[in-house]
């Protein structure tokens, strides 16, 4: 009796649900909402669309229909007629709902620059987020490259700095000769592992605090397609700044355009903070 009571309720809420032109919602572990068939777009019927200012954004990742977040951050000087540059800053932390550190310096120098940033997930809020890459940081007893990840959620933080990068340019006519890309930390990792994957895309990369291995790195995928920056505070007791120093003398050596900056007073976190201001006057001289 209990059964066909319980039966025929559920046969009522998916009727009413059905005339009322909303779905019902998926059995646990099911897929989560339509999956994309391709590449994220814009939405122009979005609350956001074109919104200036900071963000919290998300969108649906191909394939699975998961809400994936990204963190924007868009000047007031932007118009859909203004073509401005667009720094990659990839995360550091475990998540992206928040300001950047240190008074939210970044932003208020990209405010006053007139540049767009964008800081994608890497697909998971996991720890460690290389972004697909396998360089390890330069420092004793390094943590190992994406520890903790699975092989597809790997590949998937990869596309996803892909998938942000071009739902961002398309829906703020980004300069595509004037996009930029940072790391810190182990996401430097990520970022000197696409810069070398992806060199048409970038038309400079800035590693902060984040010296990696580099006896296997292509550093000829740089050399003529973009500018290296490395900055590493001298007051940085988690990683050698003269690892840094190594990695941008090495660039230098095998033809890149590669410059290195000691940061003074520069703590392992707040480095590129401290540095922001020149950080976005190097990207300023730099276009694909």
């Amino acid at each position: 009796m209990r059964k066909a009571f319980w039966c025929a309720a559920l046969m009522t809420i998916l009727v009413c649900l059905q005339a009322s032109g909303q779905q019902a919602p998926a059995a646990r572990g099911g897929q989560r909402g339509a999956a994309p068939a391709g590449p994220p777009q814009p939405n122009p019927t979005g609350p956001l669309y074109q919104f200036k200012g900071e963000q919290y954004r998300v969108y649906n990742f191909p394939g699975t229909g998961e809400s994936i977040p990204y963190r924007l951050f868009v000047p007031s000087r932007w118009t859909p007629g203004t073509k401005l540059p667009m720094l990659v800053t990839l995360r550091a932390g475990n998540t992206v709902d928040g300001p950047y550190r240190a008074g939210n310096d970044l932003v208020k120098v990209a405010e006053q620059r007139g540049f767009i940033v964008v800081t994608p997930m890497g697909y998971r809020g996991l720890s460690q987020p290389y972004y697909g890459s396998r360089y390890t940081i330069a420092r004793p007893n390094p943590p190992a490259p994406a520890a903790g990840w699975t092989a597809q959620e790997d590949e998937r933080a990869e596309q996803d700095v892909l998938y942000v990068m071009d739902l961002v340019a398309q829906e703020y006519n980004v300069d595509a000769s004037r996009i930029y890309l940072h790391g810190q930390n182990p996401s430097a990792s990520g970022a000197l592992y696409l810069a070398a994957k992806y060199p048409d895309k970038f038309a400079a990369v800035v590693v902060s605090s984040g010296p990696i291995v580099f006896d296997s790195y292509p550093f000829a995928n740089l050399k003529g397609k973009m500018a290296l920056l490395v900055i590493h505070g001298d007051q940085d007791t988690t990683n050698p700044m003269e690892a840094s120093q190594k990695m941008a003398e090495a660039a230098k050596a095998a033809g890149v355009d590669a410059t290195y900056a000691t940061v003074p007073g520069g703590t392992h976190l707040e480095a590129y903070l401290t540095y922001a201001p020149k950080l976005f006057e190097f990207l300023e001289k730099h276009k694909k």
